[in-house]
């Protein structure tokens, strides 16, 4: 939702407007567009998926993913020639384009979606859409591998950053005990596991630090713990003193959050395509260790430290080379600022434009 408000909103600064189709519930709370909620029916089950997988193989359309959208077609006007984008369903496509023959159809991919797709289902949605935005070249690139071509469909348009609200503290930080903060989801792929392991090693050394994982499981404070949550405070239980876990907050007060740390750790386990929290530690001006995983060292570039997870040993290395020297943390934190500059929205909403433009679609935005 992140990227669908931030380009509607340059979209706005433009004189344009967007029609945000949401499932009610959804969270949608920033000012801006025209959010329409629907009464989407539930995701699919993992019967329902795998039947979906099936019926593709065989060319058919995937009834149950499609399904989805079939409400959405009451929001948008038939005769709509604008571009409609679809955020990481591809099996909703053939129920927008028939209802909306003129629209200019791009499936928008935040994630690697196309697992279960055929090289022949693949292609044949490639050829259906009019553009297949790709958040990373990671992305872009898996697509191209999986369809054995077909480079013409796709356009890269990284994520971005709100470079004015993510700014640097005002008085960098300095002088006090140096604060290493996760923030996000607090699931195993995202790697908070990998951070406090780290950081039971570096403790031992006796430097001081403190830790902060900031986030939960899901979008809600109140819920109960995952068994790996609970996991994760057994881990720090020989460093308690050092680790303060904060529960899910609101984007409103992540700010602060930014504002008060000293490193900024992305520890992903996995193929991380393009995530936001890298670009907002680094807008923020920190000093950033990350995963060299996915789109991450895309975004990162030479500003970021990076190692090879789950390698713990590898992360103490990076984050103990900044805890220990306050000079190399301020050089990274200006070395950070200036690559998330280069990464603004309005930059992406650009990207974004010019996409349209080489597809021939400029006119419709």
């Amino acid at each position: 939702m992140t990227i669908i408000y931030e380009l509607a909103r340059e979209h706005e600064k433009r004189g344009g407007d967007t029609l945000i189709v949401v499932g009610r519930g959804t969270r949608h709370d920033y000012p801006v567009g025209t959010p329409v909620e629907v009464d989407f029916p539930p995701l699919p089950s993992r019967s329902q998926k795998l039947v979906d997988a099936g019926l593709g193989r065989l060319g058919l359309p995937r009834r149950f993913g499609a399904s989805l959208y079939e409400l959405a077609r009451h929001v948008i006007e038939r005769d709509f020639e604008g571009p409609i984008f679809v955020h990481n369903n591809p099996a909703a496509l053939r129920v927008l384009r028939r209802h909306s023959p003129n629209a200019q159809l791009c499936v928008y991919l935040n994630n690697v979606v196309f697992r279960t797709y055929s090289r022949r289902e693949l292609r044949s949605v490639l050829a259906d859409v009019d553009l297949a935005i790709c958040v990373s070249d990671f992305i872009a690139n898996d697509v191209e591998r999986r369809a054995g071509g077909m480079r013409d469909k796709l356009a890269v348009v990284h994520n971005g950053v709100d470079t004015g609200r993510f700014r640097p503290a005002p008085n960098g930080g300095g002088g006090r005990e140096p604060v290493v903060l996760f923030l996000g989801r607090v699931v195993p792929e995202k790697g908070p596991d990998l951070l406090l392991r780290a950081a039971c090693k570096l403790a031992d050394e006796r430097r001081p630090f403190k830790v902060r994982i900031v986030g939960s499981s899901g979008f809600a404070a109140t819920d109960p713990l995952s068994a790996y949550e609970r996991e994760l405070r057994a881990i720090a239980a020989p460093i308690r003193d050092r680790v303060h876990f904060q529960p899910f907050i609101d984007r409103a007060a992540i700010l602060d959050e930014y504002r008060l740390a000293s490193v900024f750790c992305v520890p992903s386990n996995w193929d991380d395509p393009c995530p936001l929290t890298v670009l907002e530690g680094l807008a923020s001006g920190l000093p950033t260790v990350a995963s060299r995983r996915g789109g991450i060292p895309e975004i990162g570039g030479d500003a970021a430290l990076y190692f090879d997870p789950p390698d713990v040993d590898s992360l103490a290395e990076r984050l103990a080379h900044l805890l220990d020297d306050e000079q190399a943390r301020s050089e990274r934190g200006v070395r950070a600022r200036a690559r998330a500059e280069t990464f603004s929205w309005s930059d992406q909403y650009l990207a974004l434009h010019g996409a349209l433009a080489g597809g021939g679609l400029a006119d419709a935005i």
